[in-house]
């Protein structure tokens, strides 16, 4: 962390006054930016003079899993974790993720939760045609302010949409009270150079969705990208373009073909499988029980130890049981 001003008096930095201590938590998931974000955040606060304590957990970043920071400041801070029902504010970079923090926010808090979707592979019932198993936005609980980042922030996440996300510090910006100077500074400190002028122009449109300290100026409540979140297959040849109605291999449709006698049962392709295709027969054997599942995403053959499954494509009208 960068040094911040010396002394412990806080330094006003707005309008508003300036909160004597305060909890947060960053929460999301990986490669959504929740390190740089406390980070930040906790430059700016290291500069007005406060004691900073920070901590986090990313240890599953790099797959795509849940990573949470928590951030606590005031005239001197001991204790690094927040315990339930401390945080003043909850800044989530993914639905979902957001709701599972909740946990965390008192009964006055706000927590500012971007509408974006991260769905699980294993989540999605068809890749083809997008079905969704997993529970939709829903209604947005009590102290929750939702954004849609990605509709806010606009053309500057156009060429990375990670930038989407600053957003939320500028709308936390204004809850915070300190100067947009201060917020500015801490971004053009952390955040790398050629993305600098995207994160400035989100940061400006998330301080606009705020009037003031206590009232959202605008906010989405239709989650961005929803329909998009996890459509590729992961298969080689096969993709998920390729293989729905308007592709050109409309035609065609995954198959496996399970070579029994080298199955040992060890029952990794039923684990693995996105879409639940896959059950062991009372033999302990790997059978495809939901051929009309498949997305020949091939998870299954590059993760047999045996090498007892393979993936093709065949004509609709040859697979019996599956729609044409």
């Amino acid at each position: 962390m960068r040094a911040g001003r010396a002394g412990r008096e806080p330094v006003p930095g707005g309008a508003q006054a300036s909160p004597p201590s305060g909890n947060l938590v960053v929460a999301g998931v990986g490669g959504q930016g929740v390190i740089l974000a406390s980070n930040l955040i906790s430059q700016v606060l290291l500069d007005a003079g406060y004691d900073v304590k920070k901590s986090e957990v990313h240890g599953m970043s790099q797959r795509g899993g849940t990573v949470v920071s928590h951030v606590r400041f005031g005239p001197e801070v001991h204790s690094v974790m927040l315990e339930p029902g401390a945080a003043d504010w909850i800044v989530a970079f993914e639905w979902e993720e957001g709701l599972r923090a909740l946990s965390y926010l008192k009964p006055d808090g706000v927590a500012l939760v971007s509408t974006e979707r991260r769905i699980p592979p294993a989540a999605m019932l068809d890749h083809r045609d997008l079905t969704l198993d997993y529970a939709g936005l829903g209604e947005v609980p009590p102290g929750v302010v939702a954004v849609d980042t990605f509709a806010v922030a606009g053309d500057a996440a156009a060429a990375a949409p990670v930038v989407a996300q600053t957003v939320l510090i500028g709308a936390l910006s204004r809850l915070l009270a300190f100067s947009s100077e201060s917020w500015q500074e801490a971004i053009a400190l952390w955040v790398p150079p050629k993305a600098l002028a995207a994160n400035l122009t989100a940061f400006e449109r998330g301080r606009a969705l705020f009037t003031d300290a206590g009232a959202a100026g605008a906010a989405a409540t239709a989650p961005h990208g929803a329909s998009a979140a996890g459509a590729s297959s992961g298969g080689g040849a096969l993709d998920g373009a390729a293989l729905s109605p308007e592709g050109a291999l409309a035609g065609l449709v995954p198959t496996l073909r399970i070579e029994r006698s080298w199955c040992k049962g060890c029952e990794i392709c039923v684990a693995v499988c996105p879409e639940r295709c896959l059950v062991l027969d009372n033999l302990d054997v790997a059978v495809l029980a939901h051929p009309q599942r498949c997305t020949g995403c091939e998870l299954c053959a590059w993760l047999c130890p045996d090498l007892a499954i393979d993936v093709g494509l065949v004509r609709a009208a040859g697979l019996a049981g599956r729609p044409s």
